[in-house]
């Protein structure tokens, strides 16, 4: 046992000595100090108030009151295979994090090892094959190694994995929300197109209404046959819409297949139409320090300044001395069927010490950039950050300026419709040109085109905000921390 006490005292030493662990410790950026959505608010008399402070739910989707939708939200969350993908990369990611943490502990293996060598000399001036033996050689046994990491590279090493795991969990939060707002932004686009189709299709009506009368007025004698030219001119202009905008709708319609993880020939678009929406009356936005906390990107980015900060420490501990404790145990026979009745043990113990001496210069290069990695994580956090505010800032102006552009867009409509009845009236009356008469019909079909547009962009902002706020990750985080990624509900 006195021989073994310089060994265990080395050992005690090693461990006493592994409390230190090099490279900066990481903390968490604070928000910006005057970071406020004060100037973006929107005015009182916009149609959507917004409460500041206010909770944000994770099911956003469903304050616009349409059953259709959420049902498509929820599909898509079922069956889209991006996000599968990102569930399995999640995986692939914390299994990769525990292979990374197994470093930590002692390593143990086993191995065997069957030879057969031949000797052949003699002693000094001794005759020629004095030694000339041939046998067998059969050994078994156990060895271990265990890294005791006295300046804590391995422990650098998990804690850069970890926060690369973190990365890979904020990836699937991204891709979560992102196909939220676009399965909720297409739906809009997709019903915005059928109601500008309905429009058109109204003003066809009305347009071949007009065409049947003008050559009414034509075979009687009060019109001439350039108004009846410039009328089916018209109404063949505007019926030319139609088959563009049927193929909007229907890319939209196939995008929205794409989303749900079908082909457009298995997916069954539910009826969707403009007035099925309702506009919610109240938003919540989050305060700056909750967002910061919320945006899947601004959480990728610091989990990405987390994992740059763990390399400096990683590579600091590589231009410093390394202690390994080693053992091996072996049983050893010539006989293969001595090892139960007559073995040979053989066993060895210690601790490993080395240290780099010269390298050319490639480990303190390696410190220097990772130093310079950080300083670029940080960098990229801090762009990531203001163009958040900066998406929340503009979402929430958009919300003041799509109630005003509303406001306009119903009276220009009021205002064309009344002009396109006085000069039909008119036109009856023998008072107006049919020139006249297609002037105030394009005039309202310009204006009701865009007062679908202008609706439909209400819509459209507020889901631009609510993805501005990165809202729908709050139920996602904590999935991805406690369950496995196959394990996502929506």
């Amino acid at each position: 046992m006195p021989t073994l006490r310089p060994l265990l005292l080395g050992a005690l030493t090693a461990l006493l000595t592994a409390a230190c662990t090099v490279g900066p410790n990481f903390k968490r950026p604070d928000p910006p100090a005057k970071a406020a959505y004060e100037h973006s608010m929107p005015a009182s008399g916009s149609a959507t108030s917004v409460t500041y402070g206010g909770d944000i739910a994770e099911d956003w989707y469903h304050l616009y009151n349409s059953e259709a939708l959420n049902n498509l939200v929820h599909e898509t969350l079922r069956g889209n295979p991006d996000l599968e993908a990102a569930r399995h990369g999640l995986l692939a990611a914390q299994w990769e994090l525990k292979a990374v943490s197994g470093a930590a502990l002692p390593q143990i293996d086993a191995s065997g090892q069957i030879s057969r060598a031949h000797i052949n000399g003699s002693e000094f001036l001794g005759p020629v094959n004095q030694l000339n033996a041939t046998g067998n050689r059969f050994a078994v046994g156990p060895s271990l190694a265990y890294d005791l990491d006295p300046f804590g590279g391995v422990r650098r090493s998990i804690e850069s994995q970890q926060a690369a795991t973190a990365s890979t969990r904020d990836q699937v939060l991204n891709t979560y929300i992102t196909l939220v707002d676009q399965v909720v932004i297409t739906s809009f686009d997709y019903v915005a197109t059928g109601a500008q189709i309905d429009v058109t299709q109204e003003l066809v009506n009305d347009l071949r209404a007009q065409f049947d009368l003008t050559q009414a007025l034509e075979k009687a004698g009060k019109v001439t046959r350039t108004d009846t030219l410039q009328a089916q001119t018209q109404l063949e202009n505007v019926q030319a819409t139609l088959p563009a905008l049927e193929q909007q709708r229907d890319t939209y319609r196939n995008a929205l297949a794409r989303l749900t993880g079908k082909t457009p020939d298995e997916f069954a678009m539910p009826p969707l139409t403009l007035k099925d929406f309702t506009l919610p009356g109240e938003i919540p936005v989050s305060v700056p320090s909750t967002l910061v906390q919320h945006r899947p990107d601004i959480l990728a980015a610091e989990d990405n300044l987390h994992a740059a900060s763990a390399r400096i420490g990683v590579a600091a501990a590589a231009r410093l001395p390394s202690l390994t404790l080693s053992a091996q145990y072996s049983q050893q026979t010539t006989y293969i069927h001595e090892f139960l009745t007559r073995p040979g043990g053989v066993w060895s113990g210690g601790l490993d010490i080395a240290a780099p001496l010269f390298h050319g210069g490639t480990l303190s290069a390696r410190e220097k950039a990772a130093r310079e990695q950080y300083a670029q994580a940080q960098a990229t956090y801090r762009s990531t950050v203001i163009g958040a505010f900066v998406e929340v800032a503009n979402a929430l102006r958009s919300l003041e300026h799509d109630s005003d552009s509303y406001i306009a867009h119903n009276r220009a409509l009021e205002a064309a419709r009344a002009s396109r009845d006085l000069a039909v009236a008119q036109y009856r009356a023998g008072r107006y040109t049919e020139l006249q008469v297609l002037t105030s019909e394009q005039q309202y079909q310009d204006a009701a085109l865009s007062q679908v547009q202008a609706d439909a962009q209400r819509f459209t902002d507020i889901a631009t905000l609510f993805r501005a706020l990165g809202s729908g990750s709050l139920l996602p985080v904590a999935q991805a921390r406690t369950a496995p990624a196959g394990d996502f509900h929506d």
